[in-house]
């Protein structure tokens, strides 16, 4: 039986230790191997501004190339991604991202296309309004005339 394939999106922060071109070429070549063996494809990469190297509102704590104790990062290198891949094989994807050094930081969420399309043409543009009425004038009865 063939797996559907969904649409995520992730975005990751490259170690600033790791973060030359070479560097942050060599993280994201990995992670699209590793998407690619799990049967997935990248659709995008995007490290250009707004992303790139910038600065954390908090330090990040993490262990650094071997180093015995953790260090505080207070910058990094963000690259957004996007990808297919079936959902049994997020698992390994999320594995191979938390046994490589260079990256602090990760998230992946399903991007869900159908649905935000359903919803914006569930509501009818003339509609809007009267769902605004519903609101109340906030006395806490359910008679809403003035």
């Amino acid at each position: 039986m063939r797996e559907r394939r969904r649409d995520y999106e992730m975005m990751f922060i490259i170690s600033p230790l790791q973060s030359n071109e070479e560097g942050v070429a060599a993280t994201i070549e990995r992670l699209r191997q590793a998407i690619a063996n799990a049967g997935g494809e990248v659709t995008a990469v995007d490290h250009n501004a707004p992303w790139g190297r910038r600065k954390f509102a908090y330090p990040i704590y993490e262990y650094a190339g071997g180093e015995a104790s953790r260090r505080g990062f207070t910058e990094g290198f963000y690259v957004l991604m996007h990808f297919s891949l079936a959902s049994t094989k997020v698992i390994e994807l999320e594995r191979t991202i938390k046994l490589t050094d260079q990256i602090l930081r990760h998230l992946i969420t399903l991007v869900e296309k159908k649905a935000q399309a359903a919803k914006a043409l569930a509501m009818p543009v003339g509609d809007e309004a009267d769902a605004d009425d519903d609101v109340g004038d906030g006395d806490g009865d359910d008679n809403d005339e003035a």
